[in-house]
């Protein structure tokens, strides 16, 4: 019995081993290459884990990929980081993409009091320069086009099957499903109501 653990021990020391010359670590946050705090973190099947993290030292955020090795080491895999709320502007975007699958990160305001994010978009043709009407409650009647996530420390994570001009528009709901802001396709983020980004 004490033989066979020590087998097991020393397979799993070699396991480590080569596994932190291969740049695999034992968990999320040192497999980060940079200093930072996990906000949110989802499993990608068969794949690994995306994490949604803020930076310690400038408090920007970022997404990245962490691949997935002999089911409990992971390994980094790209990121997009150092983004932030413009001056003025509700909530901050972020993607990450490749062929099998998108990613997008939310950052929001407290002062643009936004409750929900939906990625998504059947409202067909309509650009930034149009105004237009969409509730909450007409996105979750409409599951096929949009994702919703609840805002969570400020905070949204999405894991999409592919990239998509409707994948890359987003909006955003105050508690009571009202439309505050949105980032069309090709477009930037804006409130609704342009009076409050003053």
């Amino acid at each position: 019995m004490r033989k066979s653990l020590i087998i097991v021990g020393l397979c799993l020391l070699v396991i480590l081993g080569i596994g932190a010359v291969e740049g695999l670590h034992v968990n999320e946050l040192n497999a980060l290459p940079r200093d930072a705090r996990i906000v949110q973190s989802k499993e990608i099947h068969g794949y690994g884990q995306v994490v949604l993290y803020e930076d310690n030292h400038d408090k920007s955020f970022g997404i990245a990929k962490l691949e997935k090795k002999f089911g409990f080491l992971h390994r980094f895999d790209g990121s997009s980081y150092g983004r932030t709320v413009e001056e003025g502007k509700p909530f901050e975007a972020t993607s990450l993409g490749d062929p099998n699958r998108f990613i997008v990160g939310v950052v929001t305001t407290k002062e643009s009091n936004i409750k929900y994010i939906a990625v998504g978009n059947h409202l067909k043709g309509v650009s930034s320069s149009q105004s237009y009407e969409l509730s909450l409650e007409e996105v979750k009647a409409n599951p096929d086009d949009y994702q919703l996530e609840e805002i969570d420390d400020q905070y949204a994570l999405f894991v999409l099957d592919e990239y998509t001009e409707e994948n890359w528009t987003i909006r955003a709901f105050d508690q009571d499903g009202n439309l505050v802001a949105d980032k069309i396709f090709g477009d930037e983020v804006r409130y609704m109501n342009e009076e409050r980004a003053d």
